[in-house]
Protein backbone atom coordinates (compact mmCIF):
# COMPACT_ATOMS: atom_id res chain seq x y z
CA UNK A 1 0.00 0.00 0.00
CA UNK A 2 2.86 2.30 0.88
CA UNK A 3 4.35 1.81 -2.61
CA UNK A 4 1.11 2.90 -4.23
CA UNK A 5 1.08 6.11 -2.17
CA UNK A 6 4.66 6.78 -3.20
CA UNK A 7 3.78 6.28 -6.86
CA UNK A 8 0.70 8.47 -6.54
CA UNK A 9 2.72 11.19 -4.82
CA UNK A 10 5.35 11.01 -7.59
CA UNK A 11 2.66 11.24 -10.28
CA UNK A 12 1.03 14.28 -8.66
CA UNK A 13 4.38 16.02 -8.18
CA UNK A 14 5.38 15.28 -11.78
CA UNK A 15 2.15 16.83 -13.08
CA UNK A 16 2.42 19.85 -10.81
CA UNK A 17 6.03 20.32 -11.92
CA UNK A 18 5.03 19.98 -15.55
CA UNK A 19 2.33 22.63 -15.13
CA UNK A 20 4.77 24.88 -13.27
CA UNK A 21 7.31 24.64 -16.08
CA UNK A 22 4.65 25.63 -18.60
CA UNK A 23 3.69 28.56 -16.41
CA UNK A 24 7.34 29.59 -15.98
CA UNK A 25 7.94 29.53 -19.74
CA UNK A 26 4.93 31.75 -20.19
CA UNK A 27 5.93 33.90 -17.25
CA UNK A 28 9.31 34.60 -18.83
CA UNK A 29 7.33 36.71 -21.29
CA UNK A 30 4.27 37.61 -19.25
CA UNK A 31 5.48 37.53 -15.60
CA UNK A 32 1.97 36.39 -14.68
CA UNK A 33 -0.44 33.59 -15.43
CA UNK A 34 -2.48 34.30 -18.56
CA UNK A 35 -6.21 34.44 -17.69
CA UNK A 36 -8.31 31.54 -18.93
CA UNK A 37 -10.98 33.87 -20.31
CA UNK A 38 -9.45 36.73 -22.26
CA UNK A 39 -11.93 39.60 -22.41
CA UNK A 40 -9.84 42.72 -22.87
CA UNK A 41 -6.65 42.74 -24.96
CA UNK A 42 -4.56 45.83 -25.61
CA UNK A 43 -2.12 46.02 -28.51
CA UNK A 44 0.76 48.48 -28.30
CA UNK A 45 1.96 48.12 -31.90
CA UNK A 46 0.39 47.96 -35.39
CA UNK A 47 1.84 44.54 -36.21
CA UNK A 48 0.50 43.09 -32.96
CA UNK A 49 -2.92 44.50 -33.87
CA UNK A 50 -2.76 42.79 -37.27
CA UNK A 51 -1.89 39.45 -35.68
CA UNK A 52 -4.81 39.72 -33.26
CA UNK A 53 -7.24 40.43 -36.09
CA UNK A 54 -5.76 37.61 -38.19
CA UNK A 55 -6.41 35.24 -35.28
CA UNK A 56 -10.08 36.27 -35.17
CA UNK A 57 -9.79 38.18 -31.89
CA UNK A 58 -11.38 41.44 -33.05
CA UNK A 59 -14.18 41.32 -30.45
CA UNK A 60 -11.71 40.80 -27.60
CA UNK A 61 -9.51 43.79 -28.44
CA UNK A 62 -10.15 46.65 -26.01
CA UNK A 63 -7.76 49.21 -27.44
CA UNK A 64 -4.93 49.72 -29.93
CA UNK A 65 -2.41 52.40 -30.84
CA UNK A 66 -3.46 55.31 -33.04
CA UNK A 67 -1.12 54.07 -35.80
CA UNK A 68 -2.94 50.73 -35.99
CA UNK A 69 -4.83 51.34 -39.23
CA UNK A 70 -5.02 47.84 -40.69
CA UNK A 71 -7.36 46.14 -41.05
CA UNK A 72 -9.77 49.11 -41.36
CA UNK A 73 -11.75 47.91 -38.35
CA UNK A 74 -8.68 48.57 -36.18
CA UNK A 75 -9.09 52.30 -36.73
CA UNK A 76 -12.43 52.16 -34.90
CA UNK A 77 -10.97 50.74 -31.71
CA UNK A 78 -10.27 52.84 -28.59
CA UNK A 79 -6.79 54.41 -28.76
CA UNK A 80 -4.04 54.31 -26.12
CA UNK A 81 -1.57 56.76 -27.68
CA UNK A 82 0.76 55.92 -30.53
CA UNK A 83 3.43 53.27 -30.89
CA UNK A 84 6.23 55.61 -29.84
CA UNK A 85 4.36 57.12 -26.88
CA UNK A 86 1.82 54.67 -25.45
CA UNK A 87 -0.37 56.29 -22.79
CA UNK A 88 -0.27 54.18 -19.62
CA UNK A 89 -3.25 56.03 -18.11
CA UNK A 90 -5.35 55.24 -21.19
CA UNK A 91 -4.28 51.60 -20.93
CA UNK A 92 -5.32 51.40 -17.28
CA UNK A 93 -8.64 53.10 -18.10
CA UNK A 94 -9.36 50.39 -20.69
CA UNK A 95 -9.19 47.80 -17.88
CA UNK A 96 -7.37 45.06 -19.85
CA UNK A 97 -6.56 41.56 -18.66
CA UNK A 98 -3.80 41.17 -21.26
CA UNK A 99 -1.44 43.79 -22.70
CA UNK A 100 0.82 42.73 -25.57
CA UNK A 101 4.00 44.75 -26.12
CA UNK A 102 7.10 44.62 -28.30
CA UNK A 103 10.47 43.59 -26.96
CA UNK A 104 12.73 45.03 -29.66
CA UNK A 105 15.91 46.56 -28.22
CA UNK A 106 15.22 49.29 -30.80
CA UNK A 107 12.11 50.36 -28.90
CA UNK A 108 12.94 50.68 -25.17
CA UNK A 109 9.73 52.64 -24.52
CA UNK A 110 7.77 49.43 -25.15
CA UNK A 111 9.84 47.50 -22.62
CA UNK A 112 9.57 50.33 -20.11
CA UNK A 113 5.79 50.32 -20.51
CA UNK A 114 5.60 46.57 -19.92
CA UNK A 115 7.79 46.83 -16.81
CA UNK A 116 5.62 49.60 -15.34
CA UNK A 117 2.40 47.72 -16.03
CA UNK A 118 3.72 44.51 -14.51
CA UNK A 119 4.81 46.33 -11.36
CA UNK A 120 1.23 47.47 -10.77
CA UNK A 121 -0.25 44.05 -11.44
CA UNK A 122 -1.19 43.92 -15.12
CA UNK A 123 -0.53 40.86 -17.26
CA UNK A 124 1.84 41.63 -20.14
CA UNK A 125 3.06 39.42 -22.93
CA UNK A 126 6.20 40.60 -24.71
CA UNK A 127 6.79 39.42 -28.27
CA UNK A 128 9.26 40.22 -31.09
CA UNK A 129 12.50 40.09 -29.12
CA UNK A 130 14.55 40.24 -32.31
CA UNK A 131 14.03 41.73 -35.75
CA UNK A 132 14.05 38.61 -37.90
CA UNK A 133 11.28 36.90 -39.86
CA UNK A 134 11.36 33.83 -37.61
CA UNK A 135 10.42 36.11 -34.74
CA UNK A 136 7.11 36.81 -36.48
CA UNK A 137 6.22 33.13 -36.39
CA UNK A 138 7.33 32.94 -32.76
CA UNK A 139 5.13 35.94 -31.91
CA UNK A 140 2.09 34.39 -33.63
CA UNK A 141 2.68 31.18 -31.67
CA UNK A 142 2.98 33.00 -28.33
CA UNK A 143 -0.08 35.15 -28.95
CA UNK A 144 -2.02 32.08 -30.07
CA UNK A 145 -1.04 30.29 -26.85
CA UNK A 146 -1.90 33.25 -24.65
CA UNK A 147 -5.30 33.79 -26.29
CA UNK A 148 -6.19 30.10 -26.66
CA UNK A 149 -6.19 30.28 -30.46
CA UNK A 150 -3.33 27.87 -31.12
CA UNK A 151 -5.03 26.15 -34.04
CA UNK A 152 -5.64 29.43 -35.86
CA UNK A 153 -2.08 30.50 -35.10
CA UNK A 154 -0.71 27.31 -36.66
CA UNK A 155 -2.87 27.80 -39.74
CA UNK A 156 -1.84 31.46 -40.10
CA UNK A 157 1.85 30.58 -39.84
CA UNK A 158 1.51 27.83 -42.45
CA UNK A 159 -0.37 30.17 -44.79
CA UNK A 160 2.33 32.87 -44.60
CA UNK A 161 5.12 30.33 -45.13
CA UNK A 162 3.35 28.85 -48.16
CA UNK A 163 2.91 32.26 -49.78
CA UNK A 164 6.56 33.12 -49.22
CA UNK A 165 7.69 29.77 -50.63
CA UNK A 166 5.63 30.45 -53.75
CA UNK A 167 7.43 33.77 -54.23
CA UNK A 168 10.84 32.15 -53.68
CA UNK A 169 10.10 29.51 -56.32
CA UNK A 170 8.98 32.21 -58.74
CA UNK A 171 12.12 34.33 -58.43
CA UNK A 172 14.92 31.82 -57.77
CA UNK A 173 15.62 30.92 -61.40
CA UNK A 174 16.74 34.42 -62.32
CA UNK A 175 19.94 36.17 -61.19
CA UNK A 176 20.32 38.13 -57.96
CA UNK A 177 19.60 41.85 -58.13
CA UNK A 178 21.58 44.29 -55.96
CA UNK A 179 19.15 46.35 -53.89
CA UNK A 180 19.57 49.58 -51.95
CA UNK A 181 16.64 49.99 -49.55
CA UNK A 182 16.61 53.59 -48.32
CA UNK A 183 14.86 54.32 -45.03
CA UNK A 184 15.66 58.05 -45.06
CA UNK A 185 17.60 60.54 -47.17
CA UNK A 186 18.84 63.19 -44.74
CA UNK A 187 21.14 61.82 -43.47
CA UNK A 188 21.14 58.94 -45.92
CA UNK A 189 20.25 55.78 -44.00
CA UNK A 190 19.62 52.32 -45.42
CA UNK A 191 18.49 48.86 -44.33
CA UNK A 192 21.51 46.78 -43.37
CA UNK A 193 22.02 43.05 -43.65
CA UNK A 194 20.91 42.28 -40.06
CA UNK A 195 17.29 43.31 -40.64
CA UNK A 196 14.08 41.58 -41.64
CA UNK A 197 13.98 43.89 -44.66
CA UNK A 198 17.23 42.28 -45.79
CA UNK A 199 15.59 38.86 -45.38
CA UNK A 200 12.65 40.03 -47.51
CA UNK A 201 15.05 41.26 -50.21
CA UNK A 202 16.70 37.83 -50.27
CA UNK A 203 13.36 36.01 -50.45
CA UNK A 204 12.33 38.29 -53.32
CA UNK A 205 15.37 37.27 -55.37
CA UNK A 206 17.73 40.09 -54.49
CA UNK A 207 20.79 40.82 -52.39
CA UNK A 208 21.57 43.81 -50.23
CA UNK A 209 23.89 46.22 -52.02
CA UNK A 210 25.31 47.26 -48.63
CA UNK A 211 27.67 44.78 -47.00
CA UNK A 212 27.82 43.88 -43.30
CA UNK A 213 27.44 46.91 -41.01
CA UNK A 214 27.59 47.55 -37.28
CA UNK A 215 24.20 49.24 -37.20
CA UNK A 216 21.00 47.63 -38.41
CA UNK A 217 20.02 50.78 -40.32
CA UNK A 218 23.38 52.47 -40.92
CA UNK A 219 23.97 55.96 -42.26
CA UNK A 220 26.15 55.83 -45.37
CA UNK A 221 28.30 58.42 -47.10
CA UNK A 222 28.66 59.29 -50.78
CA UNK A 223 31.68 57.02 -51.26
CA UNK A 224 29.92 53.95 -49.85
CA UNK A 225 26.84 54.81 -51.88
CA UNK A 226 28.81 54.94 -55.12
CA UNK A 227 30.63 51.70 -54.36
CA UNK A 228 27.46 49.72 -53.62
CA UNK A 229 26.57 49.52 -57.35
CA UNK A 230 22.88 49.07 -56.67
CA UNK A 231 20.80 47.75 -59.57
CA UNK A 232 17.56 48.87 -57.90
CA UNK A 233 16.81 51.62 -55.39
CA UNK A 234 13.69 51.29 -53.26
CA UNK A 235 12.27 53.99 -51.01
CA UNK A 236 9.22 53.71 -48.72
CA UNK A 237 6.36 56.20 -48.89
CA UNK A 238 6.54 56.65 -45.10
CA UNK A 239 2.77 56.98 -44.87
CA UNK A 240 2.48 59.63 -47.58
CA UNK A 241 -0.20 59.03 -50.22
CA UNK A 242 0.74 60.99 -53.36
CA UNK A 243 2.75 58.17 -54.96
CA UNK A 244 3.21 59.88 -58.33
CA UNK A 245 4.68 63.01 -56.77
CA UNK A 246 6.91 60.91 -54.50
CA UNK A 247 8.13 58.88 -57.47
CA UNK A 248 9.02 61.99 -59.48
CA UNK A 249 10.76 63.48 -56.48
CA UNK A 250 12.83 60.32 -55.97
CA UNK A 251 13.95 60.21 -59.60
CA UNK A 252 14.99 63.87 -59.38
CA UNK A 253 16.82 63.38 -56.07
CA UNK A 254 18.84 60.36 -57.22
CA UNK A 255 19.73 61.89 -60.61
CA UNK A 256 22.82 63.44 -59.01
CA UNK A 257 24.36 59.94 -58.68
CA UNK A 258 24.49 59.01 -62.37
CA UNK A 259 27.19 56.35 -61.95
CA UNK A 260 24.94 54.10 -59.86
CA UNK A 261 23.40 51.48 -62.20
CA UNK A 262 19.92 51.96 -60.72
CA UNK A 263 20.06 55.69 -61.46
CA UNK A 264 21.60 55.25 -64.88
CA UNK A 265 18.86 52.80 -65.86
CA UNK A 266 16.12 54.68 -63.99
CA UNK A 267 15.18 51.71 -61.83
CA UNK A 268 14.01 53.63 -58.80
CA UNK A 269 10.84 52.71 -56.93
CA UNK A 270 8.83 54.40 -54.20
CA UNK A 271 6.65 51.73 -52.60
CA UNK A 272 3.84 51.74 -50.08
CA UNK A 273 5.75 50.51 -47.06
CA UNK A 274 2.67 49.41 -45.11
CA UNK A 275 3.50 45.73 -45.74
CA UNK A 276 7.29 46.13 -45.67
CA UNK A 277 8.10 48.32 -42.69
CA UNK A 278 6.69 45.98 -40.03
CA UNK A 279 6.75 42.27 -39.28
CA UNK A 280 3.13 41.17 -39.58
CA UNK A 281 0.73 38.69 -41.17
CA UNK A 282 1.03 40.48 -44.54
CA UNK A 283 4.74 39.70 -44.71
CA UNK A 284 4.31 37.68 -47.91
CA UNK A 285 2.74 40.71 -49.59
CA UNK A 286 5.76 42.76 -48.63
CA UNK A 287 8.04 40.17 -50.23
CA UNK A 288 5.91 40.32 -53.38
CA UNK A 289 6.08 44.13 -53.43
CA UNK A 290 9.88 43.96 -53.40
CA UNK A 291 9.94 41.16 -55.99
CA UNK A 292 7.84 43.27 -58.37
CA UNK A 293 10.51 45.99 -58.14
CA UNK A 294 13.40 43.59 -58.73
CA UNK A 295 11.92 41.37 -61.41
CA UNK A 296 8.82 43.04 -62.86
CA UNK A 297 8.91 40.82 -65.95
CA UNK A 298 7.85 37.85 -63.80
CA UNK A 299 4.57 39.59 -63.03
CA UNK A 300 3.68 40.77 -66.52
CA UNK A 301 0.50 39.31 -67.94
CA UNK A 302 1.20 37.56 -71.26
CA UNK A 303 -0.51 39.19 -74.22
CA UNK A 304 -3.44 37.25 -75.61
Amino acid sequence: MKKWWLLLTFFICWNITGFALFDIRLAQNATATIPENISGIISTAPNITEILFALGLEEKISAVTSDSIYPPAAAKKTKIGNFWQPDIEAIIAADPNLVITLGFPLYPQQQNLADRLRRIGYTCLTVFNTEQIDDLFDAIKKIGLATHTQQKANFLTAEIRNEIEHMVLLTKETGKVRVLYVVQREPLRVAGTETFINEMITLAGGENAIGPTIQKYPPIGTEQLMLCKADVIIEPTMGQRNSERLQNNAVEYWSRYKNIPAVKNKIIYVVDDDTISQLGPRLHKGVETIARCLKPELFETPEQ
